[in-house]
């Protein structure tokens, strides 16, 4: 990576999220740019699940915070402080927004399975507007799924 690497504290790790949906495949793709004790790490998944599928690119973007959770927890991160620019990320957390549909009730519950282990705290970017982490968390998400 050719930019400057987001300062972490001790124990505190950051991670920008976002996803991404392929109407032809059905197929939704998360894609997690992870920053730990000057480490760097890129993750990225897929998922096709129907019933998700149908919350399109949101449920690439629910994947993606949710690996950013499990990763910090695996690593023993005490603090995760996660960017992205989907507001629904940090809403169905707070409970700003309510969980309707079976994905968000399943990532709520996650996340709240998840405080006890870390502290979590949420950061809105706005999307392709330049953020050089958020576009290659994008970029992460859409090659999860065979978008260029």
């Amino acid at each position: 990576m050719d930019k400057d690497i987001p300062k972490t504290a001790p124990g505190e790790a950051i991670a920008y999220v976002d996803g991404s949906f392929n109407t032809e495949t059905g197929e939704y793709g998360a894609g997690v740019v992870f920053f730990y004790n000057g480490d760097t790490i890129e993750l990225s998944e897929k998922g096709s699940n129907p019933d998700a599928a149908t919350m399109r690119n949101v449920s690439g973007e629910v994947m993606a915070s949710m690996l950013a959770m499990r990763q910090a927890k695996k690593i023993g991160a005490k603090k995760l402080t996660i960017y992205h620019d989907y507001q629904g990320i940090a809403s169905w957390c707070t409970g700003e927004w309510k969980t309707k549909k079976e994905g968000t009730k399943i990532y709520k519950q996650y996340y709240t399975d998840m405080l006890s282990h870390l502290q979590i705290s949420f950061v809105k970017v706005e999307g392709h507007s330049g953020d050089f982490y958020n576009d290659r968390a994008d970029a992460l998400a859409r090659e999860a799924i065979g978008k260029d």
